[in-house]
């Protein structure tokens, strides 16, 4: 198109000379000044022009709502006829009184912004977003295009600046999920006076297999000529770790139960809270690693304020890939929990093998509860295993829309 008029332009040129026609060359001369002027534009149309995304807050809970500011500068003494911005953003957010598209990707949308800017304008747009799934979630890049107002030359850019969003899970009452609000775990006086604290050496004694590595006490070891274990005072602190499962089907290549694994996650942000508040100290552990790693989440047991947010966070990145079953992790941790300590199974499968790495937890002094997921109630459970059924996705999408009061 562009050469077929810049074609026709000499032509005129040369026919109004031949002709000495100053209508033709007036015509040419107008033509000449349309090329000249887009193929400015074309040109500079998206030098100096810089986009801007911003989130009020980078941290936020399923279902609250957040502001997201768009800034677009023309700093040039050049205008825009137009300007069109495509902006990605994650599908796990929904904008409010806003337009979305979708895109070739499943988990994006794009935000389309048209509009003109004269020169050295800067425009800014406020947007509202809702947070409608949890998981570490990011915005852009963005797509700039401008050219001439005639739509004959045009210029892209891609601009890679990208912000990311961690939306934490829905924490929910203990009471919510179907579990007894006093003692949903056990009677703390049973169990009040039994965990080992490793800060507080009380005596030694001959070691036995299966026990700690790093509790080891070399000098008496090399006293008697055998190995020795180190013998802690016990700690009025209980200790509880959370064991989630994030395989949601037996077999891991028919994929996974998206609601099987958020009801999970949220019922171990919400036990963490729980517990949390009531001063004992809580690890959490999974077969799923966090995005970009490719070893198991792990949080040792503590009760400093700062291990709520690393819980969060491990929950907010987490995926559904897992690194082993979820009974060879209960089985490789377990030496390195304190004597009495209470542990936590959130599964939707429920193996055998599960099963009985619980009931090894059980005999090595640990209180076992396990907590199942699924649409029907798990058969054949021991007795000694403290279980609760949770429901299956009538019961996550009826906990979805719970209100929480602020």
């Amino acid at each position: 198109m562009i050469r077929t008029l810049n074609i026709l332009t000499i032509i005129l040129f040369a026919a109004s000379i031949l002709l000495q026609n100053p209508l033709l060359f007036l015509l040419a001369a107008l033509l000449a000044l349309v090329m000249w002027t887009t193929a400015l534009w074309g040109r500079y149309a998206l030098a100096g022009v810089t986009y801007t995304r911003k989130l009020g807050t980078t941290r936020m809970f399923v279902g609250e709502e957040n502001d997201l500011w768009i800034e677009i500068v023309n700093a040039k003494p050049l205008p825009l006829a137009w300007l069109k911005a495509n902006d990605e953003i994650p599908a796990e957010v929904q904008l409010i009184q806003a337009d979305v598209h979708f895109t070739h990707k499943q988990t994006r949308r794009v935000l389309t912004n048209l509009l003109a800017l004269r020169f050295y304008e800067r425009v800014r747009k406020h947007y509202r977003l809702r947070a409608t799934q949890r998981g570490a979630l990011e915005f852009g890049p963005v797509q700039l295009s401008s050219g001439d107002m005639f739509g004959l030359r045009t210029q892209q850019q891609e601009f890679p600046q990208t912000d990311l969003l961690l939306v934490y899970p829905k924490v929910v009452p203990l009471t919510a999920l179907g579990l007894p609000a006093a003692h949903p775990f056990g009677d703390a006086k049973m169990t009040r006076k039994i965990a080992e604290d490793p800060l507080r050496l009380m005596s030694a004694r001959e070691y036995i297999a299966g026990d700690s590595p790093r509790f080891i006490h070399w000098k008496a070891s090399a006293r008697r000529g055998a190995l020795q274990t180190k013998i802690f005072e016990p700690s009025a602190q209980r200790v509880t770790a959370l064991f989630l499962d994030a395989q949601t089907v037996p077999f891991e290549y028919q994929g996974f139960v998206p609601e099987y694994l958020e009801f999970a996650i949220t019922t171990a942000a919400s036990i963490a809270r729980y517990l949390l508040d009531a001063r004992e100290a809580v690890g959490l552990y999974s077969n799923a690693s966090r995005r970009n790693e490719n070893k198991p989440a792990k949080l040792a047991p503590s009760q400093r304020p700062a291990q709520w947010f690393e819980i969060l966070n491990t929950l907010a990145w987490l995926n559904y890939l897992t690194t082993t079953p979820l009974e060879n992790y209960l089985h490789a941790e377990l030496s390195a929990l304190p004597f009495g300590a209470t542990v936590i199974a959130i599964s939707a499968v429920i193996t055998d093998e599960l099963l009985a790495a619980l009931l090894e937890a059980k005999r090595a002094g640990h209180l076992v509860v396990l907590l199942t997921i699924g649409e029907e109630p798990p058969r054949e459970i021991p007795d000694e295993i403290k279980t609760y059924w949770l429901g299956g996705r009538g019961a996550w999408e009826n906990l979805a829309q719970l209100k929480l009061d602020a």
